[in-house]
């Protein structure tokens, strides 16, 4: 079944089919509409002429026949038809005109076929008058040779114009409407990317598009204030704790080292790792709000992400270790793109540790790169307890905890920080199954 034409493409060649049919069919139908009354108005002339030389139950003697027939033939007001009177047996008894073919009773066409001198299409009416003579007159149909074909051209030329010119304004419109969509896309997808200052730009005319555009704007101006502000406060209650927990965090490794402290150290340092939790956690924070304010895009560079994935497996091998873990290198194709290498490295070992962290001991995560011609996919397996489907779209949020009662360690902060980073490079997280385990695979654009 076909779908409902929904985009500019589709609309517009809907459009266009139903002109070219609308306009065909007004064509063809003024056409024939026109041919079909001339031959009507012909074909009552002939019938009148007819009915003048042999009137209706009435009986006309054969001289008197060719009287009127002769009188019609010369008389320059009905010069133009064609008489011919036979009798039975089809002989011609008078007349100006002879026809290579038997007639039938009653309106018929006439053509070039009909080898009648000077006649390229007309109508003839023949009719019995009694005593077995038959009364054949016709008319042409077109008051000048050809005159079908040329307005057949005629027909072709107009709405061939006709529907040219549409088809131009049309086209025309479309470039222009495509455009003006082209523009609010590409504002719309920097803006996806982070970059809170793009605009739809405006044409200068103040026309319905520019006010279209203005009204664009103004929402988004209006929504970079209200993110602006929301970031702010985020970030300025980061800014404003990290010193003072920073502080505090200092102060209890100091006490937890005096003698006096010596009965509640192992309390004191509980207290020092949640302290260390707390400025992991606003570190964390600032550097999302640092990445998705688009900054770093400024010194993005070439990077072999090959070579840095394997240098990621050496780094974090001797860490999977030691916890029980196994961690190894798949499939890696050579694949190179334009980026924050610091970045990179970090969403790649935010990967890695969220796997290690987040599985029993003996869990294998294994990393591959797979590369195409216009994009490159991370992937990252592991055969743990993998995360429920229903909780993924959890996990991607800041502060998303599978274990409400936060039994592990870590502060949710670690896939949202490696998708925001995978956003900056205009690419894509996604989380599935491994069966067992969990799937991260991340698409970057190369």
């Amino acid at each position: 079944m076909i779908g409902r034409p929904l985009s500019l493409r589709g609309l517009t060649i809907a459009f266009i089919a139903l002109f070219l049919t609308v306009t065909a069919a007004a064509g063809l139908g003024t056409f024939f509409a026109t041919l079909s009354m001339i031959n009507h108005l012909v074909e009552r002339r002939i019938e009148s002429e007819s009915h003048a030389i042999a009137p209706l139950d009435e009986k006309v003697s054969l001289d008197e026949l060719r009287r009127h027939i002769e009188v019609m033939t010369s008389e320059r007001d009905t010069g133009d038809l064609g008489v011919l009177l036979t009798d039975r047996e089809g002989r011609r008894l008078a007349g100006n005109v002879r026809f290579s073919r038997p007639l039938p009773i009653g309106f018929s066409a006439l053509g070039k076929d009909d080898r009648i001198v000077g006649l390229s299409q007309g109508r003839v009416l023949v009719r019995e008058i009694g005593d077995g003579w038959r009364l054949a007159i016709f008319a042409e149909t077109e008051p000048i040779d050809d005159y079908f074909s040329v307005r057949q051209r005629l027909y072709i030329a107009g709405f061939g114009s006709i529907i040219l010119v549409v088809l131009i304004g049309l086209l025309l419109f479309r470039r222009l409407i495509g455009r003006r969509i082209e523009q609010m896309r590409v504002t719309a997808e920097a803006i996806a990317d982070g970059d809170l200052s793009q605009r739809v730009p405006l044409m200068g005319d103040g026309g319905e598009f520019d006010r279209q555009a203005q009204a664009f704007n103004h929402m988004l101006d209006r929504m970079a204030v209200l993110m602006a502000e929301i970031r702010n406060v985020s970030n300025d209650i980061s800014h404003e704790l990290r010193t003072p927990l920073a502080r505090l965090r200092n102060e209890l490794a100091l006490i937890e080292h005096r003698e006096e402290a010596k009965p509640v150290r192992e309390a004191l340092q509980q207290a020092t790792e949640q302290a260390d939790l707390l400025l992991g956690m606003f570190g964390a924070m600032l550097r999302i709000a640092e990445i998705e304010s688009g900054s770093r895009k400024a010194g993005f560079k070439p990077i072999a992400l090959d070579q840095l994935v394997c240098e990621i497996i050496d780094m974090a091998g001797p860490l999977a270790q030691d916890q029980g873990h196994v961690i190894s290198l798949g499939q890696c194709d050579r694949a190179s793109l334009t980026g924050d290498r610091q970045l990179l490295s970090q969403m790649l070992l935010n990967l890695v540790e969220n796997a290690i962290r987040h599985t029993p001991p003996g869990t294998h995560t294994r990393l591959s790169l797979e590369g195409s011609d216009d994009s490159v996919i991370l992937h990252v397996r592991d055969n743990g307890p993998g995360i429920p489907a229903d909780k993924r779209a959890l996990v991607m949020r800041r502060f998303g905890r599978i274990d409400p009662a936060r039994q592990r360690s870590g502060h949710g902060l670690g896939l949202p920080l490696a998708d925001a980073i995978a956003r900056l490079h205009g690419g894509q997280m996604t989380l599935d199954d491994a069966a067992p385990g969990l799937h991260i695979a991340v698409t970057l654009p190369q």
